[in-house]
This record gives C-alpha cells, sequence and structure tokens, in this order.
C-alpha cells in the first residue's frame, strides 16, 4: 500500500515466493505497478518517495527488482531514453501476496507495454498519480480497467469482455472531498481522440444501461441496481458515479473534441440517463487536473440540459438536471 511519509527506510519484507528480501520501497513499488499496469520511475518517485530530489533510488530499487525477475522495463514510445516499467508474471504474483489488493487475471507483457496501449495506460498512470499526489485519491482506493455489468458485479476481476462497459478508472475520492461536496466515486474515461466520437458516445450509453441494470436473481420490484449494491450498498441517496471524460490532447484539438461529442449527443437517439439527469457525465482535460486537482471551475457537462459553460465538480449534479427538477 502507498503511504506517503512511510518510506526511504530499508526495511526487510517478504514479497517473493522465494523468500526474497525486498526494501518497502521496492514492495511499494510491486503494488503501484500492480495497480497501474504500467509507469515511469517519476511516477514511482511521486508516489513512494515524494520527498526526494530525484527518481535515483527508486530507479536503483527497480533495477534490483528487474534483476529478480519480478518487473521488466520497455522504452516509452517518443521518448526513447525514458523506461516504462510493468510486472512480469512472478511480480503479479509476489504482488498478490498483500492483502491491499485484489487479485485479477490481467496479466501485462514486454509486447503489450511497449505497443499502441503504452500511451493510454500512462496517461490514467498520470492521472492518478496527480489525484494521489493532490490528496483528492489514493492510489489503493483507485482502480483500472474495471469490468461493469453483468460480468462486472462485486467480485469480479477487471477487464472481463462480457461487461456492458469497461471504465478506464474508478476513483473513489479521499473523505475529506466528499465531505466539501464532491462525488464519492468517479468513472472516469481517458480520451485521446484515438477512436470516434460515435465511439465515445456509444460507451456513455453503456454506462446507462449499467446504471439500470439489475441481476436477474434480483430483478423483482424494488430491488437495488448493480451498481448501487457494488458502490453504495444501504444508501440510496446517492446517485449514480459521474463519468468525467478525461481528454488528453492539446488544447485546441481537446475543444473540438468536446464540441464533436456533443453534436453526437445531441443528434443520436436520446439516452435516457443523460436526458433525465440521472446519469452526469462532463469533461475537463488531464492538463487541468494535473495542474489544479478537482477543487476549480472547470468541469464541462455534457448533459443535453446543461448549461454549455463550464462549472464546479461540486455542482455537476445540479447542472445536468431538466430545469422542471431544479426547482
Amino acid at each position: 500500500m502507498v503511504r506517503p511519509g512511510k518510506v526511504g527506510t530499508r526495511v526487510g519484507n517478504l514479497a517473493h515466493p522465494g523468500d526474497l528480501l525486498i526494501s518497502l520501497a521496492a514492495a511499494q513499488a510491486l503494488t503501484v505497478l500492480y495497480r497501474c499496469r504500467l509507469a515511469t520511475a517519476d511516477h514511482l518517485q511521486a508516489l513512494i518517495t515524494p520527498h526526494a530530489a530525484s527518481s535515483r533510488y527508486i530507479r536503483a530499487e527497480l533495477g534490483k527488482l528487474e534483476r529478480a525477475g519480478l518487473v521488466g522495463a520497455v522504452r516509452r514510445r517518443g521518448a526513447h531514453r525514458q523506461r516504462v516499467w510493468f510486472l512480469t508474471r512472478s511480480g503479479a504474483t509476489a504482488a498478490e501476496a498483500s492483502p491491499d489488493i485484489q487479485p485479477r487475471p490481467y496479466r501485462m507483457t514486454a509486447p503489450l507495454a511497449a505497443g499502441p496501449l503504452q500511451a493510454h495506460a500512462l496517461a490514467v498512470t498520470d492521472l492518478l498519480t496527480a489525484l494521489h499526489v493532490g490528496g483528492w485519491a489514493a492510489l489503493e482506493d483507485c482502480a483500472v480497467e474495471v469490468a461493469h455489468g453483468p460480468a462486472g458485479s462485486p467480485g469480479t476481476a477487471t477487464g472481463s469482455a462480457r461487461a456492458m462497459v469497461i471504465t478506464d478508472a474508478v476513483i473513489r475520492l479521499q473523505p475529506d472531498a466528499v465531505a466539501a461536496g464532491l462525488p464519492p466515486v468517479l468513472f472516469v474515461e481517458l480520451d485521446r481522440g484515438t477512436t470516434s466520437v460515435h465511439t465515445l458516445a456509444t460507451k456513455l450509453a453503456a454506462y446507462d444501461a449499467y446504471r439500470q441494470h439489475r441481476p436477474a436473481t434480483r430483478a423483482a420490484a424494488g430491488a437495488p441496481p448493480s451498481w448501487r449494491t457494488r458502490y453504495s450498498p444501504g444508501d440510496r441517496r446517492t446517485p449514480f458515479p459521474l463519468v468525467l471524460v478525461v481528454i488528453d490532447t492539446p488544447g485546441p484539438v481537446a475543444l473540438r473534441r468536446v464540441e464533436a461529442v456533443r453534436r453526437v449527443l445531441a443528434t443520436q437517439r436520446p439516452v435516457e440517463g443523460l436526458d433525465e439527469g440521472e446519469l452526469a457525465v462532463a469533461v475537463t482535460t488531464l492538463g487541468l487536473l494535473q495542474r489544479d486537482g478537482l477543487a476549480v471551475q472547470q468541469m464541462l457537462p455534457l448533459n443535453p440540459h446543461a448549461p454549455v459553460r463550464k462549472v464546479a465538480l461540486t455542482q455537476l449534479y445540479a447542472a445536468v438536471r431538466p430545469a422542471r427538477y431544479r426547482y
């Protein structure tokens, strides 16, 4: 588990089936890589040794883990002097020995880490790192590639092809943030402009299908929907998690992307949750989140009844509701 302020001291910590003794920082690197899939030494330094002047110590620990066969590295696309780290199968098995890890079947490989998904996975890690360092959400309370729907019921591993929708990142915010009016859970879609806006719009419709889904065994009247059982058991007042589309493209490109998504949503077959404000969707950029976190007025609602202006995250649920529900 990543615990800022409790690292930097080399301690014995069993983190390998072969009884290999590694430092606390190295053990934490294993859990970070398990949670994030891909990360650079700079990511790991920010998450594990945030007060260190450089990532030199973390790089040394990664080298030891690499020699032990627990992690691997590939060159970053477009920046070949930088290495991108991932867990080997042995490393994933070692990380799963921690009680803080929820095991999953997905495994990273060098070809996958070096391939097209690299930029997307690193952008997700950028986001999680920014929110963790900013105190908005602890990395251990976040998950990536989370399956929702029939195959995404509680306890189901991530990445199922049978799911209604696979969320790029599920972020559970810190209690202080929730007490200040922020939603307890965010569903994040990281958009790098590599797919059509129609694909993104279709995915938003899939979120609405998940919002309404009830397992067949609990489909009787009054039974809670799947998402509430998973994310808000026993609390019927909490709304469906806000879907935050985070665009990772240059400013002018991001603006055109947002305008295109709004046009598609306005012309496609109506999505009940979007129209009624039961599914709140907003868009921002990765750069803004890295710079300002979640506190500023930077979220642009995508619901058809919402104003075409940026609002604070605390105001989004109210902003997306049709006018007849606001008074």
